[in-house]
């Protein structure tokens, strides 16, 4: 199967210089054990992987968090997202992945590998998942982080009716080779590619000025009520967290209504 190139590069680079065992190889090699195959042999799976961001800005900076629902009958043993900005307005500042899910080793010592990657006008999130206690068990669910990424703002101008648009903000496949190398970035523990398939999706980017709670483009009483609506849970839309906390709040409303 097509073998994502930080799965060979990554384990070299780990910290402190941990050396993959050898029953963990065995693992993977049970995973990606069958011959290299065209991406035009793979059928589709029949349920979904959606790739979607969510963008908060305010006059200073944008934040965009990159998510995963997937609801494929396999989990995802790799994820590869590039997320594109316009460098004419927004200066890249920093970003995370999630390695909370995404990792190699096992969940009491979790192993980085490669950091997310800026290229000048894109951000590139390459994740990958190989357990060695549980080395099928892959990454499954709905709303799992990818990664994050912050930006500063370089002029303060109303984004306008698209957000998206106005910050040059889409995503595509984190790794595209042209010149005829094999490279995956979605990959099933059933060995399944999704790359270029009806199996995924990564046209939605919603992006929205902080304390748009609703996500209809004004700050409104009607965003107040949503937020009160979300104060106590813990998966809410990113633009709802008016004052940036990480949770929803009284403090939260206040932040709303002195943007009314």
């Amino acid at each position: 199967m097509f073998l994502p190139n930080y799965w060979i590069t990554g384990w070299g680079s780990m910290n402190g210089g941990a050396e993959v065992k050898k029953k963990t190889l065995c693992s993977i090699a049970g995973i990606i054990s069958s011959a290299v195959i065209a991406a035009s042999s793979i059928t589709a799976l029949a349920a979904d992987v959606d790739v979607y961001a969510e963008g908060a800005y305010t006059d200073t900076d944008l934040v965009v968090y990159i998510y995963a629902d997937i609801n494929t009958a396999d989990p995802l043993v790799s994820a590869g997202v590039k997320l594109s900005y316009d460098s004419s307005k927004l200066t890249f500042a920093s970003a995370i992945k999630n390695d909370t899910d995404w990792y190699f080793g096992t969940s009491a010592l979790k192993h980085p590998y490669q950091d997310p990657q800026d290229t000048g006008s894109s951000v590139v999130f390459l994740c990958g998942k190989i357990d060695e206690i549980t080395p099928t068990e892959g990454v499954t669910g709905t709303r799992k982080l990818i990664g994050k990424a912050t930006f500063n703002r370089t002029e303060s101008a109303a984004p306008g009716t698209s957000p998206e648009t106005y910050f040059g903000s889409a995503l595509e496949l984190g790794v595209t080779r042209t010149d005829g190398g094999e490279f995956a970035n979605f990959v099933t523990t059933g060995e399944a590619v999704l790359d270029n398939t009806a199996s995924l999706d990564m046209s939605n980017v919603i992006i929205r000025e902080r304390g748009d709670a609703n996500a209809d483009g004004t700050i409104s009483v009607q965003d107040i009520l949503r937020a009160k609506s979300l104060i106590g849970t813990t998966d809410f839309p990113v633009y709802s967290d008016c004052n940036d906390s990480g949770d929803i709040s009284v403090q939260d409303i206040l932040c709303i209504k002195s943007k009314i």
